[in-house]
């Protein structure tokens, strides 16, 4: 027997699996986030707290238990003998369970049954110091604009790489997929570069035209996600555009359209690129901006932070300070005419922009540099 489905059906069916698909992945969300704020403030006044055990009908806490299972803790002598967690810190911690255990899901976010049975549940803490989490961003060139990239990294936490997607994206399946397929390509790109990080959870979300567009964000991805595990300051992301598609050895390669994403960037006051080696040719006629080409992600990487340097390191050869906004000569490079910043020792031009946007011979500088 042949099944039909008719389109509104189908379409119904998708929408319903979609929905579910992003409930259950923002329940996973609340019970992490909620477990990493119950354990800031729990280890914030006992920190030898290991594990804990909650009543999840009530959702409060029930007990705290160090790493060889000693009660730190216990709520029946909570209001006769006075202990760290009173004064308000335990209320706390019992609103948070509140709010989060009705949502369910709570064996599949690491609850197993306590020793004192249902509805009793314990937990290890997470090791992860939530305020050491680390995040980085950048931006990509897309028809619609620039699509931010945002990573935030947790040294400690459950290994895994996640991308996601604007939950207001109005194509939740298209993008899901891509966001699965940029994922693997950026995850095999880095393991096969050297570039792992340390174990730990990566979380990068982005607006749903970044993910959408092809591969071309793929550098932009695996860039900001180093950036945020710790590979390089995440600073030197700031101002630059990423563009190319990395291979699953690590190689960039070059994408359709380069000069159309960089005049789209460049609108909005965009003035450094990273782009394919294959696609510097192309970005290089474009005047105006500074541009390098990189083969591989980690060549990539190389170029971000010697243009981060640049524009941070005051001028080497600029042995007495100039008097800060004065002419201090043309650029050996680009003939452009610079004037002193504001420490004296630096140059830039008078857009304020260190970078040599001008023809760089072997071994030149990616900075403006003083004729002699």
């Amino acid at each position: 027997m042949t099944l039909q489905t008719d389109p509104l059906t189908a379409a119904l069916s998708h929408a319903t699996h979609d929905a579910l698909e992003n409930a259950l992945r923002a329940r996973t969300v609340l019970h992490r986030n909620t477990l990493d704020y119950a354990a800031r403030l729990i280890r914030d006044v006992l920190p030898a707290a290991a594990a804990i055990t909650a009543d999840t009908e009530s959702g409060e806490l029930h007990a705290v238990r160090d790493g060889n299972g000693k009660a730190l803790y216990r709520s029946e002598n909570r209001f006769i003998s006075p202990g760290p967690l009173d004064g308000g810190i335990a209320d706390d911690v019992d609103d948070l369970f509140r709010q989060a255990f009705p949502f369910g899901g709570l064996a599949a976010a690491g609850w197993e049954v306590a020793a004192e049975g249902e509805p009793y549940r314990s937990i290890t803490l997470p090791t992860v110091d939530v305020a050491a989490r680390r995040t980085a961003a950048s931006s990509f060139p897309t028809p619609r604009g620039m699509a931010a990239i945002r990573a935030k990294y947790r040294k400690g936490a459950t290994a895994g790489v996640q991308i996601t997607d604007n939950p207001a994206s109005p194509f939740v399946r298209e993008t899901r997929n891509h966001a699965r397929e940029t994922r693997d390509r950026i995850r095999a790109a880095i393991v096969n570069s050297h570039l792992e990080w340390e174990p730990g959870a990566m979380d990068i979300t982005a607006d749903w035209a970044a993910l959408r567009f092809r591969s071309a964000s793929d550098l932009a991805f695996a860039c900001t996600a180093l950036a945020a595990a710790g590979a390089f300051d995440p600073a030197a992301l700031n101002g630059v555009v990423l563009i190319g598609e990395l291979r699953l050895d690590g190689r960039v390669r070059n994408v359709e359209d380069v000069t159309a994403l960089i005049r789209i960037a460049q609108t909005v006051g965009f003035r450094k690129f990273i782009v394919a080696a294959d696609d510097f040719d192309e970005a290089a006629q474009n005047e105006d901006i500074t541009v390098v080409g990189a083969n591989t992600l980690p060549a990539a990487i190389g170029f971000l932070e010697e243009m981060h340097a640049d524009t941070t390191t005051p001028a080497a050869d600029a042995t007495e300070p100039g008097t800060p906004g004065e002419d201090a000569g043309s650029c050996a490079q680009c003939e452009t005419q610079l004037i002193w910043d504001a420490t004296g020792r630096g140059v830039n031009d008078r857009m304020g922009e260190k970078l040599c946007a001008g023809p760089r011979a072997e071994g030149g500088s990616f900075v403006h540099v003083l004729a002699e």
